[in-house]
């Protein structure tokens, strides 16, 4: 009886422990993923999402890659003494329960370096990597977007 007694207790911790966690990449849902449309000869542009995070605890989208660019970086918008500026940012964050918005004049993905032209109604492949090294495939459509008015200002700066 000792020996399924002890047996029963591993189990239950074994099972409690936090190796049956989702990972980040479980936790997150994307919603609305989408990336701006360019014409031929720029070859930069902008994805654009919504991640909710289901999970407990607060995740991290930290990197993301397309076979569509050379790179992608996390950037974000910033008011510097009125002009809107570019940064790269290390993380994004996304709260426990909660949602981050990457959106114009926001968090967003730079598309940089573009091995070809984005058209509307394409889609591009987007894998987003999150803090525990878990990643999430997703399809942007790419979408045709004008710049708002108070955008025309950024000036990007690395």
């Amino acid at each position: 009886m000792f020996k399924q007694l002890t047996s029963g207790l591993l189990l239950g911790l074994f099972l409690a422990s936090p190796v049956f966690s989702g990972t980040a990449a479980d936790d997150i849902q994307v919603m609305d993923p989408w990336a701006r449309e360019v014409p031929p000869g720029l070859t930069t542009s902008a994805g654009f999402l919504t991640l909710h995070n289901k999970g407990s605890k607060e995740h991290k989208l930290v990197a993301a890659e397309s076979p569509a660019t050379g790179t992608v970086e996390l950037h974000t918008h910033i008011n510097d003494n009125g002009v809107m500026r570019m940064r790269p940012v290390k993380d994004i964050p996304v709260a426990a329960g909660g949602k981050t918005e990457l959106k114009p004049g926001g968090y967003h993905l730079m598309l940089m370096m573009l091995k070809k032209p984005l058209k509307s109604g394409e889609k591009m492949p987007i894998t987003l990597q999150f803090e525990d090294g878990s990643k999430k495939e997703i399809q942007a459509e790419v979408r045709h977007f004008s710049m708002e008015k108070g955008m025309k200002h950024m000036k990007m700066d690395h």
